[in-house]
């Protein structure tokens, strides 16, 4: 198992997707609205708010059993997929500084995974748009653990497995209170990540907010890790 190293006081770093990377959950917020009102009659910030963090097919069954949803599983799925290449290939913009903190991490040889409560052709299409693919050793998503996303630990634990890691010796970097509750019951230390589009999140069991990735820099971990 890889330890950390005295040039990064994490043996890997692994970021979730919706949220951390893009601003994909306020893209969708602006896609579902007109979507699930169409579908449930109703949809309103509250709502959306219960569900941030929750992967497609947890969606669906979350609908379906507080909202009385009646459509089909595979047909709300086609419908997401079409909705998610609109977010995913035009609308979600790059959080700033996330590639200057991939590179750095890279420099540092300390490897970074990315787990997303997405499906794989979601997560595809970000790392495609970007050109992200290779800054990142191991990629765990929603279809690598059907039925176990988040906010069960589940794929942050196979994302340290393919790391070869321990659970112990990662930082996860989340932005919702599902994914820091996933992030800690696997056992890491989880930065909580605000990007100014989840103010309304929890995100009190993280070990401690970062404001954007300019606060996850190695200087400043180091200071906040030292000071702890």
């Amino acid at each position: 198992m890889r330890k950390p190293s005295r040039r990064y006081p994490f043996a890997a770093v692994i970021l979730d997707m919706d949220g951390v990377m893009v601003d994909s959950e306020y893209q969708w917020l602006l896609a579902e609205k007109p979507f699930l009102r169409s579908l449930l009659g109703r949809w309103t910030i509250a709502d959306h708010r219960k569900v941030v963090g929750l992967g497609v097919v947890d969606l669906y069954y979350h609908l379906v059993r507080e909202y009385g949803l009646r459509l089909g599983r595979e047909d709300f799925l086609d419908r997401c997929e079409a909705l998610a290449r609109v977010v995913y290939r035009r609308k979600v913009r790059l959080a700033p500084g996330l590639r200057v903190f991939l590179r750095d991490l890279h420099r540092r040889a300390v490897p970074s995974g990315l787990a997303s409560s997405s499906p794989r052709t979601w997560v595809d299409m970000v790392l495609q748009r970007f050109r992200l693919r290779s800054l990142f050793r191991v990629v765990v998503t929603g279809d690598d653990a059907p039925g176990r996303t988040k906010p069960a630990p589940d794929l942050y634990l196979l994302a340290a497995r393919r790391l070869k890691v321990r659970p112990q010796d990662c930082l996860a970097v989340e932005d919702s209170g599902f994914g820091v509750r996933a992030a800690k019951d696997a056992g890491m230390t989880c930065a909580g990540l605000r990007s100014g589009h989840n103010e309304e999140q929890d995100l009190s069991g993280a070990d401690w907010e970062a404001r954007g990735f300019r606060a996850l820099s190695y200087g400043r971990l180091i200071s906040r890790l030292k000071a702890a």
